[in-house]
């Protein structure tokens, strides 16, 4: 049976006739925070004559929570003797997501009374202090700002750190050497906090402000840039070594951003360059090591960024096929042409290589050989790890190799695969002869006569054709010369062609010995021989020369007899 309204308020009459005590507390309205832990101290009087047990509770709104405690311990209910008194410390803690506004708490112990608590959050709940509120750097420059924090509110604050700087600027908060973005202040706790300011170096001369924000509080801190770096490259340096601290050299080092640039490393492994303002992805990369990638890389105008340095990790198999001579010209008939390798095993491993060629036109054939004298050949190499081998491949032409241009592929086959493309050009042996008939050398003839020079001139070489054959005789002044065929467009390798040079000895020739140069030039090569040639006397000259001398005889005698006897 549910009690009527009258019959509530008899029930409440009754009950606090019954009550024989009371309980006072010192304050009766406090002021809090959300979070703050009250402390309320708490008179408990026994007005009857005899001792009794107490009980004490609470009534409050959602979210609080109370406690009591006498003598440093919690307790829930307490022993009076007659008519004693004891002080009872109540604690009620506030909770954190409490509105502003008032609330009422009720405590019971033999009677009642009734707590206040109006829950506000003052403006300033935190102390902001920096060391100092100017500050003059170079743009592009560090700067560290400490800042001490206070919390002037009676609970633990829990603290959102954030900072309103210019454009392009950055910030953080240190606590020593950790990063932080929140934080927990103790009732009326001091940190002392850092802020790093990191300004843009493109940042013109001037003032600007910066504004550490700690929840709804902010202050401001003014940093004049006195230098800019406007339109400077910035720097970007690291130094580049293998698992075992040495330098790798010749590494690739590839950075992509606002432009992209690859160079390499020096002997010693290091590298800068020069790169525009802006964040880029820096690639190492070296042949035989794994690849490492750094991503964003902020680089700033007129400032040097020091990766420091990096390490790259071998691979197990790796080699390099290195040809001293990738493209090999060669003359037929001459022996066979020969390649020079080396391979190189740059993996931590040993490795075991198969050789082989591939392009080779039918009848040729090749070898692999430890040695260029060698006359033995190989088939695979061994390799050590860090070691390199040098293998010489020759070709053995066939006796009807053409001349012309061979690419040819050197393949060497293990856990790393290695190709290479090599370039054979074979020229033709160009080479002209000239045989007289009968093998000779030298002629006779007489003053005014025609001598004719036979002999075969022949294409001696393998392989190619002499084109554009001219011949030609240098004689002596005076003379003419006359050659047939003076001109030959093509002498095949083993063709031979007569040629007859035809010469007139002027009449007034005197008797002696002539040299005759016979030339046949062609576009690829040319050839001279010299013939002798022998000029006599005419047949009928003695006959004249006996009749001169017969005349001066008689002549000689007419005169002795005229004139002797006188």
């Amino acid at each position: 049976m549910v009690p009527t309204g009258n019959v509530k308020i008899i029930v409440i009459l009754l009950a606090a006739l019954l009550i024989v005590g009371s309980i006072e507390s010192d304050v009766k309205g406090v002021n809090a925070v959300p979070g703050e832990v009250l402390k309320f101290w708490l008179t408990i009087t026994n007005d009857y004559e005899t001792k009794t047990s107490v009980k004490l509770s609470y009534t409050a709104p959602e979210g609080f929570s109370g406690k009591f405690f006498y003598n440093g311990k919690e307790v829930n209910w307490i022993q009076l003797d007659a008519k004693e008194s004891r002080i009872i410390e109540f604690w009620l803690e506030v909770p954190r997501d409490a509105e502003e506004k008032e609330y009422t708490v009720w405590v019971y112990a033999l009677d009642s009374t009734t707590l206040r608590i109006k829950v506000r959050m003052p403006e300033t709940s935190i102390e902001i202090t920096p060391s100092f509120s100017g500050i003059r750097v170079e743009a592009g420059e560090k700067v560290t700002i400490p800042i001490e924090l206070k919390n002037k509110v009676n609970t633990e604050l829990e603290v959102n750190l954030s900072c309103t700087v210019p454009e392009n600027w950055t910030w953080r908060y240190l606590d020593g050497e950790t990063e932080v973005y929140r934080l927990i202040l103790k009732p009326g706790e001091t940190r002392q906090l850092n802020l790093e300011i990191e300004t843009d170096s493109q940042a013109d001369v001037g003032e600007y402000a910066v504004k550490p924000k700690m929840n709804n509080q902010t202050t401001e801190i003014l940093v004049y840039i006195t230098k800019t770096h406007k339109g400077e490259k910035g720097k970007v340096k690291l130094k580049v070594v293998g698992k075992d601290g040495r330098a790798v050299e010749s590494a690739q080092v590839r950075a992509v951003g606002a432009v992209e640039e690859t160079f390499m490393t020096s002997a010693e492994g290091e590298a800068v360059v020069e790169l525009p303002q802006g964040v880029y992805s820096i690639e190492v990369i070296k042949n035989g090591y794994f690849s490492k990638e750094i991503k964003d890389v902020e680089v700033k105008a007129g400032k040097v960024k020091d990766l420091g340095t990096i390490v790259l990790e071998k691979k197990p198999y790796y080699s390099e096929l290195v040809v001293a001579n990738p493209k090999l010209s060669f003359t037929l008939g001459t022996g066979n042409p020969t390649f020079r390798l080396r391979m190189e095993n740059k993996g931590y491993l040993d490795d075991i290589f198969k050789l082989k060629v591939y392009g080779l036109p039918e009848n040729f054939y090749y070898r692999f050989k430890e040695s260029q004298e060698s006359v033995e050949g190989v088939s695979e190499v061994f390799v050590k790890s860090g070691e390199a081998k040098e293998i010489y491949l020759e070709v053995i032409l066939p006796y009807n190799a053409e001349p012309g241009s061979y690419n040819l592929s050197v393949k060497a086959d293990g856990n790393y695969d290695m190709e290479k493309t090599i370039i054979l050009v074979l020229r033709g042996e160009y080479v002209l002869r000239l045989e007289p008939v009968g093998g000779r050398y030298l002629v006779t003839a007489e003053p005014g006569k025609v001598v004719e020079l036979r002999f075969l001139l022949m294409n001696s070489g393998r392989g190619a054709s002499v084109t554009n054959l001219r011949i030609d005789a240098e004689v002596p002044s005076g003379w003419s010369v006359s050659a047939e065929p003076s001109q030959i467009s093509a002498l095949m390798p083993g063709d031979s062609v007569m040629v007859t040079v035809s010469t007139v000895i002027p009449s007034d020739t005197l008797p002696s010995e002539y040299k005759v140069k016979v030339k046949a030039e062609g576009d690829q090569t040319s050839l001279q021989e010299e013939f002798k040639v022998v000029v006599k006397e005419k047949s009928n000259a003695a006959l004249i020369g006996g009749a001169v001398i017969v005349i001066s005889f008689l002549v000689l005698l007419v005169i002795y007899r005229k004139f002797g006897r006188r």
